[in-house]
C-alpha cells in the first residue's frame, strides 16, 4: 500500500495540510504516516540548561499526534493512519523517514507555527526538496479539499532528469489532466516539449512572459490548475550566492499546492 508522509507541528496550517493529504490518500488508496519532530529547548546562558525534559517533550508529541489523528479520522473516517514522534533535526529526520518507509510523497503546510515555516521559507526548504528521497507537496493555508483535476508541470527545457516514471504514476493515480508549460521571453515553441510524457496526452503550452512566476500564475488561473509540479535543479555556489531560484520564488508566490520532484 502506498504511504504519504505528513510532518506536523500541530499548527492550523499543518492540520490543513494533513486533511489535504487525507483527501489525496482517499483518492489514491494510500495510508498516512504522521510525524512530529521536536527539539529540546536550551536556555541561552553561559552554561546550557535544558528548559524541558526529553520525556516531557516526548509526552507532548504523543498527545499532539493523537489529537491530530482524531481530527483526521473525524473528517476522513476509515483512513489508515499511524504516527510517531522523533527527537532531532527536522530535515534530517524527514530524510531518514523517506529512506525507512519510502513514501510516495511528503505533504506539509507552507506556513507552520514553528520549525515547518523555517523549512519552507529558509535554506532548509530547498535543501529538503533537493535531497529528499521522494516528492514533496507544499500546501497553502486554507487550501480547499477539492479533488485534483488539473495538474501543471512547469518545464524549463532541461529535461525531466529521471522523474518521468514518478510523475506518470502520480498523475495516473489521480486520473488528472496534465498540462506541460514552459515560460520563455521570446522565440519559438520550446524544443522537445511535445515529446514529454506522451502516454498522458498532456496539453502543451509555451508561455511568453519576461517573468517566470508571473507567467506560471496567469496560466494557473486561466486553466483552473489544482496542483503545480516543479523540478528543482542543483545550483553551483555562484548561482546560490547571487540568484534566486525559481523553486524558491514559486513556493513563496504561487497560491495553489506545489509539488517538487527531486532530481535523480
Amino acid at each position: 500500500m502506498k504511504t504519504i508522509l505528513v510532518p506536523t507541528d500541530f499548527s492550523p496550517a499543518a492540520d490543513n495540510a494533513m486533511l489535504y493529504a487525507a483527501r489525496l490518500a482517499t483518492t489514491i488508496k494510500a495510508s498516512l504516516h504522521l510525524v512530529h519532530i521536536y527539539q529540546i529547548p536550551v536556555s541561552m546562558s553561559d552554561v546550557p540548561v535544558l528548559l524541558v525534559s526529553v520525556e516531557e517533550m516526548k509526552n507532548a508529541a504523543e498527545k499532539g499526534l493523537e489529537k491530530s489523528k482524531e481530527l483526521l479520522l473525524k473528517n476522513f473516517p476509515g483512513t489508515e493512519v499511524d504516527y510517531e514522534g522523533r527527537l532531532g533535526n527536522i530535515s534530517e529526520e524527514i530524510n531518514s523517514l523517506c529512506s525507512d518507509i519510502r513514501p510516495m510523497c511528503i505533504v506539509v503546510g507552507k506556513h507552520g507555527a514553528s520549525g515547518m515555516e523555517r523549512i519552507l521559507f529558509g535554506s532548509t526548504t530547498l535543501s529538503l526538496i533537493k535531497h529528499a528521497h521522494c516528492p514533496l507537496i507544499a500546501v497553502p493555508d486554507k487550501e480547499n479539499l477539492a479533488p485534483i483535476s488539473n495538474i501543471a508541470l512547469a518545464y524549463d527545457g532541461s529535461g525531466l532528469n529521471g522523474t518521468e516514471q514518478k510523475i506518470r504514476e502520480f498523475v495516473q493515480a489521480l486520473h488528472a489532466r496534465l498540462h506541460v508549460i514552459h515560460v520563455q521571453v521570446s522565440g519559438k515553441e520550446s524544443p522537445g516539449i511535445k515529446d514529454l510524457l506522451p502516454e498522458l496526452t498532456p496539453q502543451h503550452q509555451t508561455i511568453r512572459n519576461e517573468d517566470f512566476v508571473s507567467g506560471i500564475e496567469k496560466y494557473i488561473h486561466s486553466h483552473h490548475i489544482d496542483l503545480l509540479i516543479v523540478l528543482p535543479h542543483k545550483h553551483n555556489i555562484i548561482e546560490r550566492l547571487f540568484y534566486r531560484t525559481h523553486t524558491s520564488e514559486v513556493l513563496q508566490k504561487v497560491t495553489i499546492p506545489i509539488m517538487a520532484f527531486p532530481e535523480h
